[in-house]
């Protein structure tokens, strides 16, 4: 009777030795609490208690300028039997890491290219970025699954604003967030000087006549891949942008011929476009002024962005690289 309990010790021993290989295998993955440690086809894995958005393994993506964080559901991959340590973006060497029951995969424009790659369709311009699993080079054939999960941080370049300054200095500014895309920042900064250190600050007078200087500047994007291009620059005696009485200071990203006080000091170099002009005000009409420039975001891999002036003050005919219009708008 003796042989049936030794049977019996070693069963239950080795059953105790399987479950705690199991615990730990469990405790090892972390799972969530929207998740349970389970197995699929004799792998141990996080498993969904709630699959939302599975046609996309619930992917969640952010874009800031240049760069991008884009995650997926590790429980909803690992049900799909992907094997998450194989997942990686255009560039093998970019896998994602685990955070809080997801994957995340990021790209940026300095240190973690990835493979990304920037195009324009002509009304924005795109970082575009894929998850994937190659099948490797081992032959003609697989029987191995492959993944490819494309996305993209998409930024429109069309959109206007309006900021009244009073007497009080400050500056003309947008900021715009689209949903699931990119954002960034346009404003007109207006400074006393060249020097462009200092902008105008507190409640100040500029009498007609002086010389103003201006800088309109974008921020959020790449510096390194996109600058920035004043195309026209106009002043109203109200605030629309639109209005039939006006007066040009730059047509064609070159001075207004009929005016011979501005100056294009600097276009298409950088994310920062400056000139300036002598201060007046609309006889009989108005004794402020409303200041407007219609800028584009042109590619440098498409050709070369910097603005220069024939004798006739016509700049030669835009070529491609240039992108749908932004405006920006303030008031003196």
């Amino acid at each position: 009777m003796e042989f049936p309990v030794v049977l019996c010790l070693a069963a239950l021993l080795l059953m105790s030795g399987v479950a705690k290989a199991q615990n730990d295998l469990c405790s090892a993955l972390e799972c969530t609490g929207s998740e349970e440690c389970t197995t699929i086809k004799g792998k141990y894995g996080c498993g969904c208690q709630s699959r939302p958005n599975s046609d996309s393994f619930d992917s969640v993506q952010s874009c800031t300028s240049s760069s991008s964080n884009f995650s997926l559901s590790r429980c909803q991959l690992f049900e799909a039997g992907l094997n998450i340590t194989s997942l990686h973006l255009n560039d093998p060497s970019c896998t994602g890491s685990i955070q809080n029951g997801r994957v995340f995969f990021y790209f940026d424009n300095d240190q973690n290219v990835c493979g990304t790659t920037l195009r324009s369709n002509g009304t924005h311009f795109l970082y575009e970025n894929s998850v994937q699993k190659g099948v490797g080079s081992h032959g003609l054939i697989s029987r191995s699954g492959w993944v490819n999960i494309n996305f993209s941080c998409v930024y429109p370049l069309i959109q206007s604003i309006s900021m009244p300054m009073a007497i009080q200095a400050g500056e003309g500014v947008v900021f715009k967030d689209f949903l699931n895309k990119g954002s960034y920042q346009l404003r007109m900064v207006p400074y006393p000087n060249d020097s462009f250190v200092a902008p105008y600050s507190g409640k100040v007078t500029i009498d007609t006549n002086q010389q103003i200087f201006v800088a309109v500047e974008v921020d959020g994007v790449d510096n390194g891949q996109i600058s920035n291009v004043l195309e026209r620059c106009w002043a109203t005696p109200s605030d629309d942008i639109n209005q039939k009485i006006r007066w040009d200071l730059i047509i064609s990203g070159c001075p207004n011929p009929r005016d011979g006080t501005v100056e294009v000091l600097q276009n298409g170099n950088s994310t920062s476009a400056r000139f300036s002009f002598k201060m007046f005000t609309f006889t009989s009409i108005s004794d402020r002024i409303y200041l407007h420039c219609e800028v584009h975001l042109c590619l440098h891999n498409l050709g070369s962005c910097v603005q220069s002036c024939n004798p006739g003050n016509r700049r030669k005919r835009r070529s491609l690289n240039y992108l749908e219009p932004a405006a920006v708008t303030m008031t003196f």
